[in-house]
Protein backbone atom coordinates (compact mmCIF):
# COMPACT_ATOMS: atom_id res chain seq x y z
CA UNK A 1 0.00 0.00 0.00
CA UNK A 2 1.39 3.29 -0.82
CA UNK A 3 1.56 6.51 1.54
CA UNK A 4 2.39 10.26 1.01
CA UNK A 5 5.49 10.99 0.16
CA UNK A 6 7.76 12.74 3.32
CA UNK A 7 7.15 16.00 1.01
CA UNK A 8 3.33 15.64 1.48
CA UNK A 9 3.58 19.26 3.06
CA UNK A 10 4.05 21.06 0.19
CA UNK A 11 1.84 18.93 -2.05
CA UNK A 12 -1.75 19.58 0.40
CA UNK A 13 -1.78 22.86 -0.27
CA UNK A 14 -0.88 22.67 -4.12
CA UNK A 15 -3.36 20.10 -5.06
CA UNK A 16 -5.92 22.18 -3.05
CA UNK A 17 -5.33 24.77 -5.61
CA UNK A 18 -7.89 22.51 -7.00
CA UNK A 19 -9.40 21.81 -10.36
CA UNK A 20 -7.56 18.59 -11.30
CA UNK A 21 -7.97 16.03 -13.89
CA UNK A 22 -10.16 13.47 -15.88
CA UNK A 23 -10.73 14.99 -19.49
CA UNK A 24 -14.99 14.65 -19.61
CA UNK A 25 -16.99 15.90 -22.27
CA UNK A 26 -20.80 16.97 -23.15
CA UNK A 27 -22.80 16.70 -27.05
CA UNK A 28 -25.79 17.47 -28.23
CA UNK A 29 -28.03 15.91 -31.03
CA UNK A 30 -30.68 17.08 -32.89
CA UNK A 31 -32.03 13.66 -32.92
CA UNK A 32 -35.83 14.19 -34.50
CA UNK A 33 -34.82 16.83 -36.86
CA UNK A 34 -32.28 13.85 -38.51
CA UNK A 35 -35.01 11.60 -38.20
CA UNK A 36 -37.24 13.43 -40.26
CA UNK A 37 -34.77 13.83 -43.19
CA UNK A 38 -34.03 10.23 -43.70
CA UNK A 39 -37.93 8.94 -43.27
CA UNK A 40 -38.99 7.44 -46.15
CA UNK A 41 -41.58 8.79 -48.69
CA UNK A 42 -45.35 7.24 -47.59
CA UNK A 43 -46.42 4.51 -50.01
CA UNK A 44 -50.07 4.41 -49.59
CA UNK A 45 -52.08 5.37 -52.47
CA UNK A 46 -54.46 7.52 -50.56
CA UNK A 47 -52.86 11.11 -49.80
CA UNK A 48 -52.13 11.73 -46.55
CA UNK A 49 -53.18 15.00 -44.55
CA UNK A 50 -50.58 17.50 -44.21
CA UNK A 51 -49.07 17.04 -40.86
CA UNK A 52 -49.44 20.28 -38.11
CA UNK A 53 -47.01 21.47 -37.13
CA UNK A 54 -45.59 20.67 -33.69
CA UNK A 55 -43.06 22.93 -31.48
CA UNK A 56 -40.25 21.42 -30.10
CA UNK A 57 -38.93 22.80 -26.85
CA UNK A 58 -35.84 22.08 -25.44
CA UNK A 59 -35.80 19.76 -22.12
CA UNK A 60 -33.40 18.31 -19.82
CA UNK A 61 -34.06 14.87 -18.17
CA UNK A 62 -33.66 14.78 -14.48
CA UNK A 63 -33.56 11.78 -12.50
CA UNK A 64 -34.02 11.68 -8.64
CA UNK A 65 -35.43 15.04 -7.96
CA UNK A 66 -38.71 14.37 -6.49
CA UNK A 67 -41.26 11.26 -6.54
CA UNK A 68 -40.45 10.66 -10.17
CA UNK A 69 -37.77 11.36 -13.03
CA UNK A 70 -39.01 14.43 -14.78
CA UNK A 71 -38.62 16.44 -18.19
CA UNK A 72 -37.84 20.22 -17.39
CA UNK A 73 -37.67 22.81 -19.96
CA UNK A 74 -34.28 24.08 -20.80
CA UNK A 75 -33.74 28.03 -21.20
CA UNK A 76 -30.81 30.41 -20.90
CA UNK A 77 -31.63 30.45 -17.03
CA UNK A 78 -33.20 27.67 -15.66
CA UNK A 79 -35.46 30.13 -12.78
CA UNK A 80 -36.60 26.81 -10.67
CA UNK A 81 -32.36 25.88 -10.57
CA UNK A 82 -30.47 28.94 -10.35
CA UNK A 83 -26.73 26.79 -9.92
CA UNK A 84 -27.69 25.86 -13.77
CA UNK A 85 -24.98 27.93 -15.85
CA UNK A 86 -21.21 28.44 -16.00
CA UNK A 87 -19.55 30.46 -13.38
CA UNK A 88 -16.38 31.50 -12.80
CA UNK A 89 -15.21 30.05 -9.40
CA UNK A 90 -12.36 30.62 -6.51
CA UNK A 91 -11.37 28.41 -4.01
CA UNK A 92 -9.57 29.05 -1.04
CA UNK A 93 -9.44 33.04 -1.47
CA UNK A 94 -7.45 31.89 -4.90
CA UNK A 95 -5.68 28.87 -4.25
CA UNK A 96 -7.48 28.33 -7.81
CA UNK A 97 -9.75 29.96 -10.02
CA UNK A 98 -11.00 29.14 -13.69
CA UNK A 99 -14.62 28.34 -14.96
CA UNK A 100 -17.48 25.84 -13.91
CA UNK A 101 -20.28 24.49 -15.41
CA UNK A 102 -23.42 23.09 -13.34
CA UNK A 103 -25.01 21.30 -15.83
CA UNK A 104 -29.50 20.91 -15.64
CA UNK A 105 -29.03 16.98 -15.76
CA UNK A 106 -27.23 16.89 -12.60
CA UNK A 107 -23.23 16.94 -13.83
CA UNK A 108 -20.86 19.71 -13.01
CA UNK A 109 -18.09 20.64 -15.38
CA UNK A 110 -14.41 22.54 -13.70
CA UNK A 111 -11.66 23.86 -15.31
CA UNK A 112 -8.65 24.87 -13.44
CA UNK A 113 -6.47 27.98 -14.16
CA UNK A 114 -4.54 27.20 -11.48
CA UNK A 115 -2.99 23.53 -12.65
CA UNK A 116 -0.65 23.35 -15.29
CA UNK A 117 -2.85 21.32 -18.44
CA UNK A 118 -0.12 18.97 -18.40
CA UNK A 119 -0.92 17.36 -15.16
CA UNK A 120 -4.58 17.23 -15.21
CA UNK A 121 -6.77 20.59 -15.20
CA UNK A 122 -9.97 19.17 -15.72
CA UNK A 123 -12.18 17.37 -13.32
CA UNK A 124 -16.20 16.34 -12.70
CA UNK A 125 -18.96 16.17 -10.67
CA UNK A 126 -22.60 15.33 -9.79
CA UNK A 127 -24.85 17.70 -7.63
CA UNK A 128 -28.41 17.43 -6.29
CA UNK A 129 -30.69 19.91 -4.52
CA UNK A 130 -30.99 19.64 -0.61
CA UNK A 131 -33.04 23.26 0.31
CA UNK A 132 -33.99 26.25 -1.46
CA UNK A 133 -31.10 28.10 -3.71
CA UNK A 134 -28.81 25.13 -1.94
CA UNK A 135 -27.34 22.51 -3.53
CA UNK A 136 -24.31 19.42 -2.60
CA UNK A 137 -21.60 18.56 -5.16
CA UNK A 138 -19.66 15.89 -5.13
CA UNK A 139 -16.33 16.53 -6.93
CA UNK A 140 -13.72 14.36 -8.09
CA UNK A 141 -10.28 15.54 -9.55
CA UNK A 142 -7.56 13.39 -10.52
CA UNK A 143 -4.14 14.40 -11.68
CA UNK A 144 -0.36 13.91 -12.31
CA UNK A 145 2.20 15.78 -10.16
CA UNK A 146 5.54 15.38 -11.70
CA UNK A 147 7.23 17.00 -9.39
CA UNK A 148 6.83 13.80 -7.18
CA UNK A 149 8.22 10.91 -9.00
CA UNK A 150 4.94 10.77 -11.64
CA UNK A 151 2.18 10.17 -8.94
CA UNK A 152 -0.99 9.84 -9.54
CA UNK A 153 -3.06 12.61 -6.87
CA UNK A 154 -6.84 11.74 -6.33
CA UNK A 155 -8.80 14.48 -4.21
CA UNK A 156 -12.55 14.06 -3.06
CA UNK A 157 -14.68 16.64 -2.29
CA UNK A 158 -18.02 17.49 -0.67
CA UNK A 159 -19.09 20.73 -1.16
CA UNK A 160 -22.78 22.51 -0.38
CA UNK A 161 -22.99 25.98 -1.98
CA UNK A 162 -26.04 28.74 -1.87
CA UNK A 163 -27.09 30.65 -4.59
CA UNK A 164 -27.92 34.26 -3.24
CA UNK A 165 -31.05 35.45 -4.25
CA UNK A 166 -30.08 37.54 -7.15
CA UNK A 167 -28.96 34.12 -9.09
CA UNK A 168 -25.62 35.63 -9.79
CA UNK A 169 -23.43 34.24 -7.40
CA UNK A 170 -22.94 31.29 -4.77
CA UNK A 171 -20.79 30.73 -1.77
CA UNK A 172 -19.98 28.00 -0.12
CA UNK A 173 -17.35 25.16 1.98
CA UNK A 174 -16.23 21.88 1.40
CA UNK A 175 -14.36 18.95 2.48
CA UNK A 176 -11.82 17.25 0.71
CA UNK A 177 -10.00 13.50 1.16
CA UNK A 178 -6.62 13.58 -0.68
CA UNK A 179 -5.00 10.39 -1.90
CA UNK A 180 -1.62 9.78 -3.40
CA UNK A 181 -2.29 6.71 -5.39
CA UNK A 182 -0.59 4.53 -8.19
CA UNK A 183 -1.93 3.40 -12.04
CA UNK A 184 -2.19 0.00 -10.29
CA UNK A 185 -4.88 1.19 -7.79
CA UNK A 186 -6.16 4.66 -9.08
CA UNK A 187 -9.42 5.35 -7.20
CA UNK A 188 -8.18 4.10 -3.80
CA UNK A 189 -9.15 5.68 -1.08
CA UNK A 190 -7.89 4.51 2.30
CA UNK A 191 -8.48 6.74 5.39
CA UNK A 192 -5.28 5.24 6.79
CA UNK A 193 -2.77 6.74 3.97
CA UNK A 194 -5.14 9.84 2.52
CA UNK A 195 -5.24 12.61 4.40
CA UNK A 196 -8.29 15.22 5.03
CA UNK A 197 -7.05 19.13 4.75
CA UNK A 198 -8.95 21.37 7.08
CA UNK A 199 -12.48 22.60 5.48
CA UNK A 200 -12.26 24.56 2.19
CA UNK A 201 -14.60 28.09 0.85
CA UNK A 202 -15.72 28.29 -2.72
CA UNK A 203 -17.58 30.72 -4.36
CA UNK A 204 -18.99 32.01 -7.70
CA UNK A 205 -19.73 34.39 -10.13
CA UNK A 206 -22.29 34.08 -12.78
CA UNK A 207 -21.53 34.56 -16.39
CA UNK A 208 -24.24 36.30 -18.24
CA UNK A 209 -24.56 35.35 -21.89
CA UNK A 210 -23.92 38.09 -24.70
Amino acid sequence: MRTFPRKNALVLPYVLGLGLVSLAGQANAGCLSGLAEGAPADKSSTPSPTAASVPLVQAAYRPGQGPAPQFLRASERDDDEPIVGLWQFVINGGMDFGTQAWHADGTELMFSAGRDPAQGDVCQGVWRKIGPRTYTLNHIAMGYDFGYGNTLLRVHIHATVTVDRSGRSYAGTFDALVCVNDKADPFREDPATCQTPPKGTISGTWVRPD
